[in-house]
This record gives structure tokens, C-alpha cells and sequence, in this order.
């Protein structure tokens, strides 16, 4: 929810924007069922609901089916002035291409800095171990080491969410500069 503010518009933050009629018709997918609810717990928070009003509308919101469904749930929460944001291609193969390409980087990442902290700690294990003779003190870099990579494990294991995360970020991204490029902006 942090990133809806009271005056921000979250038009853009949907797969496609719910006030253009065109769209109205198409089924909305789990992520932009997630926008919507976003949008009424920051109203419910800001006191622009009351309990009532936002279990009904979020049960509402749970059921919906299409983009057109949205805006009466949204009509008094968010302004619907302003153009519609263009539509973002969910599946573009240079932005899936690009959303690969960030994941194999975290996941590199995670095993280069899980096996750097590793032997750092085991480094340190060792220098205190042989202090004054060899005296090896429990081996406490397993435990660091078990917890550095459950990380990198989880990551390479996780490859379609941490890919579908990447992906819309660069959606986000490809919305803002889309958005920049509106005349009138």
C-alpha cells in the first residue's frame, strides 16, 4: 500500500488502465485485483471508508471479473480525470527478455555474496581457531553459511515469481516513461 498516496494516481500501476472503454469488457488478472485492493486500504486507512464500506468493496473486489467492474468500486476514492494510460504489453519479449536477464543477475548475485560470506566467516573461524595452537572452537560459519544460502537456494528455486516481479517493475518503468511522453505532461 505504500505506494498509493492520497493524492497519487494509481491509474498506472494496472496491466491496463480501467477507464478506457475499450478495455472495459476484458477480464482483470489477480495483479490488478491486487491494485484495487491497494487503492481501498489506503482509503480505509486515510478514514475515507469506513468498515463497512471496505468489506463490502473489498469482497466485491475479490469477485470481480473485468477492468469495467473496477470503477464503481474506485468512482469516489480516485479521480478519473486525466488520459488514460496506454496499455503496457504483458508479454513483450524484449521486456520478458529484460526481466530474465535481471533475475539471472540477482541470482548470481546471491550465490557470489552467500559464498563470500562464507569464507570470510571461515576465515575468521580459522584465525581464531589457530590462536595460540590449534584449539577449534565450535564451527559457527555453518550456521551462517546455512542461512547465506537458503537465500541463493530460494532465488534459483523461485525463478517464475522472482521473474514475474522483475517484470512488472519494468512495466511500472515502461508506464512512467510512456506516461512522460503524453503531450500535455
Amino acid at each position: 500500500m505504500s505506494e498509493i498516496l492520497p493524492t497519487g494516481d494509481p491509474w498506472g500501476r494496472f496491466t491496463r488502465d480501467p477507464r478506457d472503454p475499450e478495455v472495459s469488457g476484458l477480464r482483470a488478472g489477480d495483479a490488478d485485483r491486487a491494485v484495487l485492493a491497494d487503492v481501498l486500504g489506503e482509503a480505509f486507512a486515510d478514514g475515507r471508508l469506513s468498515r463497512e464500506e471496505y468489506d463490502e468493496r473489498a469482497e466485491s473486489a475479490e469477485r470481480l471479473r473485468t477492468f469495467g467492474d473496477m470503477l464503481p468500486l474506485m468512482d469516489d476514492l480516485v479521480p478519473a480525470t486525466g488520459a488514460a494510460a496506454p496499455p503496457v504489453r504483458r508479454s513483450g519479449p524484449d521486456l520478458e527478455r529484460e526481466a530474465v536477464k535481471a533475475y539471472e543477475r540477482k541470482r548470481r548475485d546471491a550465490w557470489v555474496e552467500s559464498i563470500t560470506i562464507t569464507l570470510i566467516c571461515t576465515g575468521i573461524w580459522l584465525a581464531i581457531s589457530f590462536a595460540g595452537g590449534w584449539n577449534p572452537h565450535f564451527p559457527w560459519p555453518i550456521i551462517v553459511a546455512v542461512i547465506a544460502f537458503a537465500d541463493a537456494i530460494e532465488k534459483s528455486a523461485s525463478r517464475d515469481k522472482y521473474v514475474a516481479k522483475e517484470r512488472a517493475k519494468l512495466e511500472r518503468k515502461v508506464r512512467r516513461q510512456q506516461r512522460k511522453e503524453l503531450p500535455g505532461s
